[in-house]
């Protein structure tokens, strides 16, 4: 299953070494991601009648009730600055509200003006960042063994995935009935770490053509600050390189511990954008 952005195709791009060019490839697989796994959870997932996904111009509307994090625009330009009320229509009722997320500063505040005058609030800061450069890195910590997951580990994996992402463990199972869909597509590769053969942290990576996102990467508490996220990354940029790739692309909040790590391994920060939130009158 392969299911891209509703904006501009990412095949019609080629590598480039500029920072905008770099963010927005970035931004664009990130929002192929989403879209992919919450078309995956809306046609298979017992609760798929609770999501909706919207394309509006160049914008991308993604809405699950389940899980506020789903509820976001994805807004590659300022189309959005003039099709906010819209949005809102889109999210009215929702008890998450969303966030709008864009991939370069704009050099007209545009978007920004737009989302102050009715209310919106600015949110999370996200880091965007790529590299062009996948030559080979060194191993890492070797006290870690990184290899994809058996077929009989698969929820395992899952469980260690919301564990390190901190996820209520009431909602774990639900969360585990979806993502156990995500397996079944074909360009995204599942890394497993484990520390004496115990889990430790898993990574995940999409690819689409020529390029890779790293869409999840997450350390159990227990593991934290021993090398096992860094080591994860190595993996997968190692991955993509067998794989025939000319770039990765990541994305992670400004100033966090993941996104030092990953400039750490060689990843550069392209861009650094602020969300935009909006928040129903019901939760006002």
């Amino acid at each position: 299953m392969k299911v891209l952005s509703s904006a501009q195709p990412l095949a019609n791009y080629h590598p480039a070494e500029s920072g905008p060019f770099l963010a927005e490839m970035s931004f664009r697989l990130s929002a192929a991601y989403d879209r992919v796994r919450l078309s995956l959870y809306r046609d298979k997932g017992a609760r798929g009648h609770l999501i909706s996904i919207v394309s509006e111009g160049s914008l991308t509307l993604l809405r699950y009730e389940d899980v506020g994090y789903f509820n976001r625009v994805y807004a590659p330009d300022d189309d959005a600055a003039g099709r906010l009320e819209s949005i809102e229509g889109f999210f009215r009722g929702s008890t998450h509200g969303c966030r709008l997320v864009t991939p370069n500063r704009s050099p007209t505040g545009a978007l920004a003006r737009a989302c102050e005058s009715r209310g919106w609030l600015p949110d999370e800061a996200y880091a965007w960042l790529a590299t062009t450069n996948l030559s080979p890195r060194p191993n890492g910590p070797t006290d870690f063994e990184i290899r994809p997951p058996r077929r009989d580990e698969r929820d395992l994996f899952l469980q260690v995935y919301l564990a390190g992402f901190e996820a209520d463990p009431s909602r774990r199972p639900m969360a585990v009935e979806n993502m156990r869909h995500l397996f079944s597509v074909p360009d995204l590769h599942f890394l497993f770490a484990l520390q004496a053969g115990r889990p430790a942290g898993v990574g995940m990576m999409y690819r689409t053509g020529r390029s890779a996102l790293f869409c999840a990467g997450a350390t159990l508490p227990s593991h934290n600050r021993q090398g096992c996220h860094e080591g994860l990354l190595t993996a997968r940029i190692r991955l993509a390189h067998e794989l025939g790739c000319t770039g990765v692309h990541a994305w992670a909040f400004a100033g966090s511990q993941s996104q030092a790590n990953m400039e750490r391994v060689g990843l550069r920060t392209v861009s650094t954008t602020r969300t935009w939130r909006f928040l129903p009158d019901s939760m006002a």
